[in-house]
């Protein structure tokens, strides 16, 4: 996959005042694990940490340029201004991220204002805010446009609050986009990053190798412990909604409920293919006739209510049913 992801969550909520900066740690190893290839952090989480995990880039959004001391103590790939504060007294040599509203259009020209603005290198822009529900050629066509007036790579954050964040996280994706900005975990205003893991599997049928789902389960559960606005376990969440999709299937042709449950026809057509099989088992081996009978009658009358009690029959919780 061309786009890469980073992740805002230890921006975009607070973390609980005794969070063990361990947990915070294994967070964002669990992200780097996931695929995220940048995590965004602020001051909070930087007095929290007197080192950063390696494995995994970071950008540092600075609150206020009194913060710029704290990034001579960590190795940052980007520190992250918005335009409203280009012409504060930022001074410094580590690459800038320039972080942009949505608007119609932009001219290379901001680029040029800001860094004439700043003491500093802008080696990144990222557009961030609500998007217009697009078609995937509008975002194509959106994602080329500001590459042509951008000579630096994009990030995009989308937010939106009719949950068109994911389908423009999606497109932008598609389109070729350098990175897209992601929330971990249930949140109203970003495009959750599990939502965006699961939509590539279950949609598009598809994670890109990557990706991984493992340590992102690992990552839920350091989330829980470590932010105070957490709202539900993401990858449970998503999970019910694909159990819930599959129990309520339809043909898209005729409208009827797609079964996906064991019939009667299909426990005998069973029972019959155990049967023939093992009489065919048992034709195989070298066993004296009186004993192949006895074997063969006991095949004939051998209980499957097992089989149909247990595998076929039973009530099964879980992503299958």
């Amino acid at each position: 996959m061309k786009t890469v992801l980073t992740d805002n969550s230890l921006c975009a909520y607070t973390l609980f005042d005794d969070a063990p900066s361990e947990y915070i740690y294994k967070y964002i190893r669990a992200l780097a694990g996931a695929g995220v290839r940048y995590v965004e952090i602020d001051f909070r989480t930087l007095m929290k940490l007197r080192e950063l995990p390696k494995g995994i880039g970071y950008i540092f959004r600075l609150v206020d340029p009194m913060f710029l001391r704290l990034a001579e103590l960590f190795d940052f790939d980007y520190i992250l201004v918005t335009f409203a504060d280009v012409r504060r007294k930022i001074k410094t040599d580590i690459p800038i991220m320039l972080e942009l509203p949505v608007i119609d259009g932009y001219s290379r020209r901001v680029l040029q204002y800001a860094e004439h603005s700043m003491d500093g290198r802008v080696t990144a822009v990222r557009i961030r805010g609500s998007h217009p529900l697009m078609t995937q050629e509008e975002a194509r066509k959106y994602v080329l446009g500001l590459k042509n007036e951008f000579p630096v790579p994009l990030d995009f954050c989308p937010m939106n609050d009719n949950k068109t964040a994911l389908d423009s996280a999606m497109k932008f994706t598609a389109a070729g986009a350098d990175s897209v900005t992601l929330t971990m975990g249930l949140t109203e205003r970003y495009c959750s990053l599990e939502e965006y893991f699961f939509t590539l599997m279950s949609v598009y049928e598809s994670l890109p190798p990557e990706l991984r789902l493992n340590p992102l389960c690992s990552a839920t559960v350091y989330h829980r412990y470590l932010f105070r606005n957490r709202n539900g376990d993401g990858i449970m969440h998503y999970m019910d909604i694909l159990d819930h999709d599959i129990h309520f299937l339809q043909n898209a042709d005729t409208g009827e409920r797609v079964r996906i449950k064991m019939g009667l026809k299909d426990t005998e057509y069973l029972h019959r293919t155990f049967v023939s099989a093992m009489e065919r088992m048992a034709r195989g081996e070298d066993i004296p006739d009186d004993i192949f009978e006895d074997i063969s009658d006991a095949i004939r009358h051998y209980d499957t209510d097992f089989y149909n009690s247990e595998l076929l029959n039973r009530k099964r919780k879980g992503l299958l049913n």
